[in-house]
């Protein structure tokens, strides 16, 4: 009997050591397995007497739960000491950036609160570089009412990096689209009319040149003649603005003397002035150095004195000047013509909108130069603004380097 029992104990250790031997390897199996995952692994338990007090989850002091197991990937992904971690485990909130720590705290507290899984992802700052972190936890709840939280976490990053990008991606292209859809209807509206008015004239023209008196035939050729510099302008200006949009415009800037700018569009819209009897005066800008793409300095120019001299009643003056100081030329351009609405002058330099009025003689425009002035005085690292009073004139203003960008020693 004695016999018996002996064997019977005997068998009961063998089967309890081969139990506990069983459990040590299942154990270290999962240990194993929690390692070798490319996320972060971690328990934790979190007390339910304090769980849905707010403010316990926004820093590491009295923290309404502790941490029971993490893998090494945990501490990787966070930049911490197991050591460390062990004395303060609420040091994870301590690195949550700041914006964030109020959603971080609803988040877990509305989880406890409704048992449902904590999904949860923002910025931690670790080593003064934000880092971007993605948690997810299930929770089990015990008898105590603590509720067991497993779960992992991941650095999304680069994921949020990417996002980041598609995202500015997409919105140029739908700015592009919409810019595109704006030229098409300036192509359409704004192009058609000055050539519906050369082949009108040109027609009457054929058809009578014969019965016309020269005056006649002056007249009529001066309103094609009008209207093909009115259709090559837009033209212009629109391939530019779409050449800039592209980066296809090559930007050359260089020092040269701002005084050769001002005696071009001098010469080339002194006819236009004349025609209206308006005077443009150039002011003194003979050791006015500047560093900027010439191409594109006649352009803005070119375009400032014509809006000029469309908005200025006969008989009046246009002033070009340039003022300088140790870094900028303010470059300016101003009338005393009819001068621009307040409620007016933001939608000047808005894509969107591309405001456009008559002149003074009925002139035509599409609002076009002035988008082209702001995108090549910004190239320039420069800015435009325009100061105006109805009825009283306007001034544009713009701001260009007098010398190249200092670089920075590597």
């Amino acid at each position: 009997m004695l016999f018996i029992v002996f064997n019977c104990l005997k068998m009961c250790k063998q089967d309890s050591a081969k139990e506990q031997s069983n459990n040590s390897l299942e154990i270290g199996l999962y240990d194993d397995l929690a390692k070798a995952l490319p996320s972060g692994v971690y328990r934790l338990r979190v007390f339910h007497d304090v769980s849905l007090i707010e403010d316990k989850w926004y820093g590491s002091k009295e923290v309404p739960y502790v941490v029971e197991f993490a893998n090494d990937r945990f501490f990787e992904i966070l930049h911490l000491d197991r050591s460390v971690f062990k004395v303060n485990p609420g040091i994870i909130s301590d690195l949550i950036f700041e914006a964030d720590k109020s959603d971080f705290a609803k988040a877990n507290v509305e989880a406890n609160l409704k048992i449902i899984p904590f999904v949860w992802e923002g910025r931690f700052l670790i080593n003064d570089t934000i880092i971007w972190i993605h948690f997810k936890s299930i929770p089990r709840v015990l008898d105590n009412q603590d509720i067991i939280w497993t779960g992992t976490l991941d650095d999304i990053t680069l994921r949020k990096q990417t996002e980041e990008e598609i995202k500015l991606k997409n919105a140029e292209l739908q700015r592009l689209n919409a810019d595109k859809d704006i030229l098409m209807s300036i192509l359409a509206h704004d192009l058609i009319c000055p050539f519906n008015s050369i082949l009108g004239y040109l027609e009457l023209l054929t058809a009578n040149l014969r019965h016309y008196d020269l005056d006649k035939i002056e007249e009529q050729i001066t309103v094609v003649n009008h209207s093909a510099i009115s259709a090559f302008h837009l033209l212009e200006d629109i391939l530019l603005w779409a050449r800039s949009q592209s980066g296809a415009i090559p930007f050359e800037p260089r020092e040269f003397n701002l005084k050769l700018s001002f005696a071009r569009v001098f010469d080339l819209l002194k006819p236009s002035a004349d025609s209206k009897n308006i005077s443009i005066n150039i002011g003194d800008s003979e050791k006015t150095i500047v560093f900027a793409d010439v191409d594109m300095l006649n352009t803005i120019l070119r375009n400032l004195v014509s809006n000029a001299v469309k908005f200025t009643n006969s008989g009046g003056q246009i002033h070009v000047s340039a003022e300088k100081n140790l870094s900028n030329v303010t470059i300016s351009v101003s009338d005393n013509g009819v001068g621009i609405a307040p409620e007016v002058i933001p939608k000047l330099f808005d894509m969107t909108k591309l405001y456009s009025t008559r002149g003074t003689s009925n002139e035509k425009g599409t609002g076009f130069g002035i988008l082209l002035c702001k995108k090549f005085v910004e190239m320039h690292g420069g800015k435009i603004w325009v100061e105006s009073e109805l009825g009283k004139g306007c001034e544009v203003k713009f701001t260009l380097p007098v010398s190249p960008p200092l670089l920075c020693p590597e």
